[in-house]
């Protein structure tokens, strides 16, 4: 009914089931989504809390809460719903798990924490490879290196950028930098070999070359 967006005949059966049945999370949360789908997220929002009262950890509910606050631009509140729900679904829920992630990584954009956001739609898609959104997503929003495409273009200098950086801190064998100084010092090594043994020796000719092969290029290019 929901899908062949017969809103109210939903609406008139839920609330039928809620007669019989007024302490039914399952029932009050598949109620609570018929609003939010028809864009009414005051009530929406409203009704999910009442099944959250009843039961703090459905998960169903936590996650129709995040997309609530997601539409309504609330994207950190959004972002803590689907992070929480995803403490309470059963790992056989690997669908519901799937759409979870690939909102958490919507809302996660929206704020500019790009990295999370493809990570998210990625472990979407480990849940459910077919979940098409997050394929799109993906696309649209990362290089043929799999990173968060540059707004500046540049996809293949930040990609060996990034490269080195993991290299510089796994010979270091530490996670981070220690300060500001030591930022430098490996960001200039870095730019010495990008200009030097990638820049003056192949130029133009860079975006001629097959990924795979240029991550190697990248990955045996020796800068620190």
């Amino acid at each position: 009914m929901v899908i062949e967006h017969k809103y109210d005949l939903a609406k008139d059966v839920f609330t039928k089931l809620l007669n019989l049945c007024p302490d039914d999370v399952e029932i009050m949360a598949l109620h609570a989504n018929i609003y939010l789908v028809e864009g009414r997220l005051i009530e929406a929002e409203n009704r999910l809390n009442q099944v959250i009262a009843l039961n703090p950890n459905y998960p169903m509910a936590l996650y129709f809460l995040g997309v609530v606050y997601h539409e309504k631009g609330e994207y950190e509140k959004a972002i803590h719903m689907y992070e929480t729900a995803l403490k309470y679904f059963s790992e056989y829920n690997k669908e519901e798990i799937a759409d979870v992630y690939q909102n958490l990584g919507c809302s996660l954009w929206e704020i500019k924490r790009r990295e999370q956001a493809i990570e998210a739609w990625k472990t979407c898609l480990k849940y459910n490879p077919r979940q098409r959104y997050a394929k799109e997503n993906i696309e649209q929003c990362t290089n043929e290196h799999g990173m968060e495409k540059s707004e500046v273009g540049m996809d293949d200098f930040w990609a060996f950028v990034e490269f080195k950086r993991e290299e510089y801190l796994s010979v270091k064998g530490k996670d981070s930098f220690d300060d500001s100084d030591e930022i430098n010092y490996a960001l200039e090594k870095i730019m010495d070999a990008w200009n030097t043994e990638i820049i003056d020796k192949y130029g133009r000719k860079l975006d001629g070359i097959k990924t795979k092969e240029k991550v190697k290029l990248f990955k045996d290019t020796k800068c620190v």
